[in-house]
């Protein structure tokens, strides 16, 4: 099971963001049509409504191509129908950049279960990376509501930080900032990782990245932490799929389209071409009914450990804790959802000699 054991709805509200973070993963922003900003509700509740007929999950979560909270108002009426779906007993995730005032922070507070906010470290960190539109950083507001969320002790709460390798060196620096404020969670990744980049012919760093992180994961846990990154997800139990994605779990994007994965957060209009492949679904406004696509839901569904491609995967020793990763980023690097990527294939290796296997289930799945 591992990581697509965490079955659960995802809804994405908002195109738009309130920052302009240095390394935005979605060049798309400034480019989106004013009618695909907003998700339409009767969209998501008929998405819901659709996962809850085929899953036990009461689970929703709040993703954005840009910041969720943008769509505040859409996020109240979602959550209120959704919770009467689950006959009152939805769980809510979000994922957020953590820049709000005060009531959208009440709210999330009071109703979230799962809270994971962007956050790269200290304020110098934080202040390069995450900037506000004004050109100013965002360190302040969105550590305010950090030291509130710690408190909630319902709440599972942790911080998505995202590694410039400048910055790799510092990672039990970051956690120890990380440690200051009370958090007991993160997940850590490249800044290189995100398959947006798709135009950028840098290598992603990963094993750089992996030998950093190798050595943090243990020094998280003597400080009473524990961390996690994409690499790894897998490592609590073995699998003979990646992820949620491949079951699939819909993510249900502002422009009326049903796909398997954060990185398509919105529809093919959107999309680089291979990425369409994760589409499988879309609404009708005329009918309020999603029309789904059976031969992609297919195509995705049987990419697992039987159909890889890379012929090193069939002797891997850690292939049921790996399963070839994450499917965007093998499209990035070898235009192909069933070839891993050679570079994901060597720090994850790298880390599994590093990382103990299979001695029980992580207290979290990011994502």
């Amino acid at each position: 099971m591992a990581h697509c054991r965490k079955q659960l709805v995802s809804i994405l509200p908002s195109a738009s963001c309130n920052l302009n973070c240095r390394y935005c993963y979605n060049p798309t922003f400034r480019k989106i049509k004013p009618e695909h900003q907003r998700i339409d509700i009767d969209f998501a509740i008929a998405g819901i409504r659709d996962f809850f007929d085929s899953n036990e999950s009461r689970m929703i979560r709040y993703y954005s191509a840009g910041e969720p909270s943008i769509a505040f108002e859409e996020m109240k009426i979602i959550r209120d129908e959704a919770n009467k779906m689950a006959g009152g007993d939805l769980r809510v995730e979000l994922q957020t950049n953590g820049c709000f005032n005060e009531e959208v922070a009440s709210w999330v507070d009071k109703y979230s279960d799962v809270v994971w906010i962007s956050y790269d470290g200290p304020q110098e960190i934080q202040d390069r990376n995450h900037l506000t539109k004004a050109g100013t950083g965002s360190h302040a507001i969105v550590t305010k509501n950090i030291r509130e969320f710690v408190k909630n002790k319902k709440m599972q709460f942790g911080v998505r930080a995202t590694v410039d390798p400048i910055d790799f060196h510092r990672l039990n620096e970051i956690l120890d900032y990380f440690k200051s404020l009370g958090i007991k969670y993160a997940c850590l990744a490249s800044v290189f990782s995100s398959t947006a980049l798709g135009s950028d012919t840098k290598k992603l760093r990963l094993l750089d990245f992996a030998k950093e992180f190798a050595k943090s994961f243990h020094y998280a846990q003597s400080i009473g932490m524990f961390i996690q990154t994409h690499l790894i997800f897998n490592f609590d139990e073995k699998v003979k799929i990646a992820c949620r994605a491949c079951t699939p779990c819909p993510h249900l994007t502002p422009d009326g389209y049903v796909t398997c994965c954060d990185e398509t957060s919105l529809g093919p209009g959107y999309l680089p071409g291979l990425l369409q492949e994760l589409t499988y679904g879309k609404w009708d406004p005329r009918t309020k009914k999603i029309k789904y696509f059976p031969e992609k839901i297919k195509r995705i569904r049987v990419r697992n450990i039987c159909n890889l491609k890379r012929e090193e995967c069939k002797t891997c020793s850690i292939l049921e804790n790996c399963a070839g990763g994450c499917i965007p980023k093998s499209f990035y690097v070898t235009k192909d959802m069933y070839t891993p990527s050679e570079e994901v294939c060597e720090a994850t290796q790298y880390l599994a000699t590093k990382i103990p296997l299979n001695q029980g289930r992580f207290p979290f799945l990011h994502s």
